[in-house]
């Protein structure tokens, strides 16, 4: 993919990903295509140093971002903005004290999830044990 390239540049930007283990377990596809699905995601963060995941734990409890997801946009030259969305629609937020609540509640939630360090052999995927080859 052309968007993937850009993480490949020496100038890319940092990507930092936080995941809720929901996404990771619940069963789309069947078994062989979500454990096809997680190592890609695997091997694609491996890949790329500028690239941070995390999983946020279903024991981290509620969150702000229980029913949305958040992209959280900085730029060395702009003032950093926000970007929400939610099943049926999408937001832009420039105010910055909102951008700031945004950011404090992203951090609270970066601090309940540890950092993937890969898969291990026998990863639940789609709520079934798998064996990743």
């Amino acid at each position: 993919m052309e968007r993937t390239s850009l993480l490949d540049s020496p100038a890319a930007p940092v990507l930092w990903v936080m995941l809720h283990e929901a996404a990771l377990l619940l069963p789309v596809g069947g078994p062989a295509v979500m454990a096809e699905q997680l190592n890609h995601l695997a091997e694609q963060i491996a890949s790329r140093p500028r690239v941070v995941a995390q999983v946020l734990p279903f024991s981290a409890g509620a969150h702000p971002f229980l029913h949305s997801s958040m992209t959280l946009m900085q730029f060395t030259e702009a003032p950093s903005v926000v970007y929400t969305e939610s099943a049926y629609s999408g937001q832009l937020v420039e105010e910055p004290l909102l951008v700031e609540q945004y950011r404090s509640a992203y951090d609270l939630a970066r601090a309940a999830a540890p950092v993937a360090g890969g898969v291990s052999g026998s990863d639940r995927v789609g709520g079934e044990g798998v064996r990743n080859r």
